[in-house]
């Protein structure tokens, strides 16, 4: 059975994902390993971190360092050296940065930022990277539209994801048995923040043969009502027999808030992003290193936080490292941050199993808000 659920609390779950390097159990929070690295932290950090799975991304690794070195080293795990489980992100999302180009009915349209070579991302072609990758989980080919676009815009991205989503199981059910892989592959709905166009692509997502269910286009930059807008018309739809996975969210008060409508995975540079911008998550709300009052603090970061960050050093030498921008204290800061989420999560799945899981969110989120 690739997932169990082994615990309820309300629509919160516990629960059992089989892969082929291990199990994992749900809900996680995976930091991202885009380039199969985070920025200014290491895969011997996130796993001294208690990081149990990482995203990669499958395009990017594509281009460098390319799949004949990784496929040398005998898969991603050992390129990069990390133990637990690995997703492979098919590259979509770069949709959003400078190397996308166009989109068209075959695929996607990118110039590769390392020679100008241009690539064309089909399902085909991205089935094959990922089952070369050896990841656990792969991610379909989706067309995620932006935040904003008009509802025609909006549906010709879902209609794509729909065709690509068949072809991809279809390629990816083939390659599978070629390889004699046991990667698994999941599915994505898209739609927008378009009620009526979630629920179909829902639907249409759900009906398919995927081992796991993601919902992407969030996270990107909508006010949060649209967010969970979208998300309540989508989840309905969703078998709870299989992983669910939010793509995208990474903060504490709304990790938490989907884990109490039944979410099983999440992913985000949120933890990396913003200790590299000074902020720093604790059991009583965020800190701003940068403030001048904690030049003289030689208190840990959070006294209750057993990270190696937080066990080796105190606030006011963090503080003096981001004043003069030093980068092990970009690495410190995030060693720090992506404990603190892996915290909240073993705490959630504890408080489930204890069926008080909607108390432990409403003291968690009352604490957090002090500072």
């Amino acid at each position: 059975m690739t997932f169990q659920i082994t615990h309820h609390n309300g629509q919160a779950r516990v629960g059992i994902l089989n892969t082929a390097h291990g199990l994992i159990e749900t809900p996680f929070f995976m930091p991202c390993a885009t380039k199969a690295t985070g920025k200014s932290i290491t895969t011997d950090d996130y796993q001294d971190s208690g990081v149990k799975a990482v995203i990669a991304n499958a395009l990017m690794l594509s281009l460098k360092p390319g799949m004949n070195i990784i496929q040398k080293a005998g898969g991603l795990h050992r390129f990069m050296n990390f133990k637990g489980i690995i997703f492979t992100d098919c590259g979509g999302f770069q949709m959003s940065r400078s190397i996308f180009e166009k989109k068209e009915k075959n695929g996607l349209y990118f110039r590769s930022p390392y020679d100008n070579q241009k690539i064309i991302l089909t399902p085909q072609k991205i089935m094959e990277i990922e089952i070369t990758l050896n990841s656990d989980v792969a991610m379909m080919l989706d067309d995620m539209s932006g935040y904003g676009v008009s509802k025609e815009e909006a549906r010709t991205a879902m209609e794509n994801t729909h065709r690509w989503g068949k072809e991809c199981l279809d390629i990816h059910t083939k390659l599978r048995k070629r390889h004699n892989s046991k990667q698994l592959l999941f599915g994505i709905v898209q739609g927008n923040f378009y009620s009526d166009l979630r629920i179909e692509s829902a639907k249409f997502i759900n009906n398919l043969n995927f081992d796991g269910i993601a919902i992407g286009g969030l996270a990107i930059g909508e006010p949060k009502e649209e967010m969970y807008k979208s998300l309540n018309a989508t989840l309905p739809l969703i078998t709870k027999e299989k992983p669910r996975y939010v793509m995208g969210v990474g903060s504490p008060e709304d990790i938490l808030e989907c884990i109490s409508k039944g979410i099983d995975c999440f992913d985000s540079v949120y933890p990396t992003q913003t200790a590299r911008h000074n902020t720093l998550l604790t059991w009583k709300g965020k800190i701003d290193l940068h403030q001048g009052k904690y030049a003289t603090d030689f208190h840990p970061l959070d006294r209750q936080c057993g990270c190696h960050t937080c066990q080796n050093y105190t606030r006011a030498y963090l503080h003096h490292l981001a004043k003069i921008n030093e980068p092990a204290g970009k690495r410190l800061r995030s060693i720090h941050n992506v404990f603190f989420l892996q915290e909240i999560m073993e705490k959630s799945k504890d408080a489930i199993k204890n069926k008080i899981f909607a108390k432990f969110k409403k003291e968690f989120l009352k604490a957090f808000q002090r500072l």
